[in-house]
């Protein structure tokens, strides 16, 4: 009896042993990962997103820096931050350490080598400064995520690239840090090197900025480099910066807003494209007609700037002198499908889109029945009417006549790069032709004709000349009982071998007192004087 006793008892024991075994094999990794995690603690520093470059990889964002550390509760890293914590900082890293916890302090310079202070450089996302604000953009309030211009359409990009610094503590039970082992540092704040790389230059994008501040309060400024279609400067004004975006919320003028992606009542550079058509339907230059200082059309009367009228002019002194019945009459004979068909073809049904996620407004055109009308065909022809476009599109119109005839779509997007600098770079979408060169190069004449002899003498540049159509165009509505008008230049330069593209729009400009040829031609010269500058 007492025998079986012992034996029961001693498989009971073997039994309860196997089991405690088996409980040890299947607790003991999470257990271990457990007291691995309560033995340490991590703490970021420091983060960075991606970095937006222009077209040469100089840094629009993240070309500041500032020193942030994570310190330890220890006397002598206390000691060493007294000369150089912020002071809006004091209370609540003071506050951290006494309880025993590190804290991260942004300082306002460096510390001497100190036992308990993990010092790193880190990027600072907006400068004082920065650049083509725009197309740029902003954080949303985050400071994570993009919420405006390429800072939004690249968001999963620039996050992707980001970076960061943290220190790792080993700590005691109660998560405090052990005095007597050193923290890891851990630094990937140099991923934040690749990035989107733009087709801005910043320094084009430097003077249009000043030009375009120097004369205009409202509008937009665009340089594009008409082979490429790449937009080498955006400028929309007011403008802002992206670090009080908060102050720019309740401003009357909308700063946040970009003009150059806007439509706009078009005016006369839109006969940039009543020319082409008629030119590619076949009718001569030398087409004249007499302007006595109106047209009249179903007892609509449709006047001339010069209400005594031009008389009789060809299509080169009609277009240089921005004569609007001659190209009233000039469409009436062509026809508003022609004229329609034309538009389309440069784009003036559509957005244009600048890069992935980013693009303009959709121009507006009448629509082809409207069109049956005459009197909607008048309008057109000289840019009034339903017509709305962005100063993108009037870049493109321009650009397409220095190609010969071949549109090519306006970009601000030139690749991306990665932390060691290589560039991928976006392929080139392919041209479209819209017209041919004869045609191109008869509007190009045009064009240099308006600048030597008609509406934009004001415009010429000291030397290397230029071509542009100017215009000004009637919105329809009133502000302290004047008529709000925008005034817009639309051309190219130098007059050979154009390497720019240049639109200017000033909006609700008052007519006598427009700066839009002040900034075009101030534009070309310090243009000029750049390429001498990097000549030499």
């Amino acid at each position: 009896m007492q025998k079986r006793t012992v034996v029961a008892f001693s498989t009971m024991l073997l039994m309860l042993c196997g089991i405690m075994l088996r409980v040890y094999q299947l607790t003991s990794g999470s257990l271990a990962q457990a007291a691995d995690q309560q033995a340490s603690m991590t703490v970021q520093v420091a983060s960075a997103r991606g970095t937006i470059y222009d077209r040469n990889l100089v840094p629009l964002v993240n070309t500041e820096k500032e020193y942030r550390a994570a310190v330890a509760p220890t006397s002598e890293a206390v000691a060493a931050l007294s000369d150089c914590l912020m002071e809006s900082q004091q209370e609540t890293v003071l506050d951290r350490l006494q309880k025993g916890q590190p804290a991260v302090a942004l300082l306002s310079g460096l510390t001497p080598p100190t036992e308990g202070i993990s010092l790193v450089s880190a990027p600072v996302r907006y400068g004082k400064t920065v650049l083509a604000p725009h197309v740029v953009g902003y954080l949303s309030g985050d400071g994570i995520n993009g919420a405006a211009g390429i800072e939004q359409a690249y968001n999963d990009w620039l996050n992707a690239c980001g970076g960061e610094a943290t220190v790792t503590y080993s700590a005691d039970a109660m998560g405090k840090p052990l005095q007597d082992t050193d923290p890891k540092l851990v630094n990937t704040l140099d991923n934040a090197k690749a990035g989107v790389v733009l087709t801005l230059d910043a320094d084009i994008q430097k003077i249009t900025e000043r030009v375009a501040k120097n004369y205009i309060q409202k509008g937009a400024v665009l340089v594009m480099e008409p082979s490429s279609g790449q937009i080498l400067s955006m400028v929309s004004l007011p403008d802002y910066q992206p670090d009080t975006v908060a102050e720019s919320l309740e401003n009357e003028d909308s700063p946040l807003l970009n003009r150059a992606l806007c439509n706009y009542n078009c005016g006369s550079v839109f006969k940039i494209v009543s020319a082409a058509a008629a030119l590619e339907a076949g009718v001569s230059t030398e087409y004249s007609y007499t302007c006595t200082g109106k047209y009249s059309i179903e007892e609509l009367n449709f006047h001339c700037h010069n209400r005594l009228g031009h008389g009789q002019l060809n299509m080169l002194q009609a277009f240089g002198k921005s004569c609007n019945p001659y190209f009233i009459n000039l469409m009436q004979q062509v026809g508003g499908e022609k004229l329609y068909d034309m538009a389309v073809t440069l784009g003036f049904d559509r957005p244009i889109v600048l890069a992935e996620g980013l693009k303009t407004a959709r121009a507006v055109l009448p629509t082809e029945e409207d069109l049956r009308s005459p009197a909607e065909v008048a309008n057109l022809s000289f840019g009034q009417g339903s017509l709305l476009a962005t100063p993108v599109h009037m870049a493109q119109l321009v650009g397409t006549v220095v190609n010969g005839g071949e549109l090519v779509r306006p970009t601000l997007y030139r690749g991306t790069v990665d932390k060691d600098g290589i560039l991928q770079e976006a392929a080139p979408t392919a041209p479209q032709h819209a017209f041919s060169e004869n045609t191109a190069a008869i509007l190009r004449q045009m064009m240099a004709y308006t600048i030597e002899e008609g509406t934009g003498t004001k415009a010429k540049p000291i030397e290397g000349g230029a071509g542009a159509k100017t215009g000004t165009a009637e919105t329809g509505w009133e502000e302290d009982g004047q008529e709000v008008i925008q005034s817009w230049i639309a051309g190219y330069y130098p007059a050979e071998d154009p390497q720019y593209v240049i639109v200017v729009l000033e909006e609700d400009a008052d007519e006598s007192a427009a700066h839009t040829s002040d900034v075009f031609k101030q534009l070309c010269e310090e243009f000029c004087m750049l390429e001498k500058e990097k000549s030499e």
